[in-house]
């Protein structure tokens, strides 16, 4: 079989794409574009340049060539626009997360799928690593019962990561930390427990003040999800601690806690109460926070078997739905429900 021909754009987040790629046994890494690629020093040009692919100059250069899969891997602010031309262009897609700033750019996306007929991936890397996979399996398995609650947590201090050129910080941009880096906690929370129905949101800008960040930096949300399960999602983009995605799932038999940065996760079942006392037990997982291998290994798998993505278009803007009906409740004061997106 032909491998599929992948081209990606923008070259920091999208390196673990590109090294997907060149490695993957049904894709070859053909061609690549980053608009800064001489000036950022953070690119891994040794790579890019002793893998045999193609370093763009231009663009448009990557819609022309015909490619089977682009991957676009730029700030979030690009995603509409890119992802709506590499669709246009007849290839299959994937975009990193947030699928889009907001709901009406992303609502773009999923009328350029439906008018290419092409496969559509949302990157949402948290459904891919080790710790969260085995958790929705325990709980899908109904080890700890019914679940009755569910919180997720994002932690990253952007002081130290604020994109090149600043973008995060950008006045211009406005990027907001809550969609941006808390899309994870929330499709978290959503592959978990199902869209949630309503939000009500707190936030504020206190952590990143003295950066003069242009969005509030750290907010929290209560959640109505369906089959009256009840959650919480934490966002801060100015925390000053390690990063974290801690999540903890309690159903009516026991309680999961997990992470995707550490090397087990914690299972506490009912059952077995009598033979461990109160004590959690512990088992172990591989850390693989960022498992990008896997996500496209799946898409070239559902191209190959014709099978629906699972991260879909739909599944990226529900995401962000969910964050900006958190953002809405903070403005306003009060709870508001989240836009259902079909």
């Amino acid at each position: 079989m032909a491998k599929y021909r992948v081209g990606v754009i923008a070259l920091k987040m999208g390196a673990p794409w590109a090294r997907a790629a060149a490695s993957n046994p049904l894709t070859e890494l053909t061609m690549v574009y980053d608009k800064n690629y001489d000036r950022n020093d953070k690119i891994d040009k040794k790579f890019f340049e002793s893998s045999g692919c193609e370093i763009l100059k231009k663009e448009d250069d990557i819609y022309k060539a015909g490619l089977d899969v682009i991957i676009v891997a730029s700030p979030d602010h690009f995603h509409a626009e890119q992802s709506i031309k590499a669709l246009s262009s007849g290839s299959h897609t994937i975009c990193e997360k947030p699928l889009a700033p907001t709901v009406a750019e992303c609502k773009k996306i999923i009328a350029a799928v439906k008018k290419s007929g092409k496969r559509f991936m949302t990157g949402q890397v948290c459904r891919y690593a080790p710790g969260f996979v085995l958790a929705k399996k325990l709980v899908d398995e109904g080890r700890i019962g019914e679940m009755a609650f569910i919180e997720s947590e994002y932690a990253h201090d952007y002081a130290k990561a604020p994109g090149f050129d600043n973008w995060r910080n950008d006045p211009k941009i406005k990027r907001e930390g809550f969609i941006g880096g808390g899309c994870h906690a929330m499709d978290l929370l959503r592959w978990f427990a199902g869209s949630p129905l309503e939000v009500s949101c707190y936030m504020n800008r206190k952590l990143l003040a003295e950066n003069k960040w242009p969005t509030d930096d750290t907010g929290v949300a209560i959640c109505k999800f369906p089959n009256e399960v009840i959650g919480k999602v934490f966002v801060s983009v100015g925390i000053k601690r390690s990063y974290t995605m801690r999540t903890v799932i309690s159903g009516t038999r026991g309680t999961i806690i997990c992470d995707n940065t550490s090397p087990s996760i914690q299972i506490f079942e009912e059952k077995f109460i009598e033979q461990t006392g109160s004590a959690f037990s512990t088992l172990p997982v591989n850390i693989n926070n960022h498992n990008v291998a896997a996500e496209l290994d799946d898409f070239v798998k559902c191209l190959h078997e014709k099978r629906p993505v699972l991260t879909d278009v739909y599944e990226g803007t529900r995401t962000v739905a969910f964050g900006e009906a958190a953002i809405k409740s903070a403005k306003s004061g009060k709870a508001v429900k989240v836009e259902v997106i079909k």
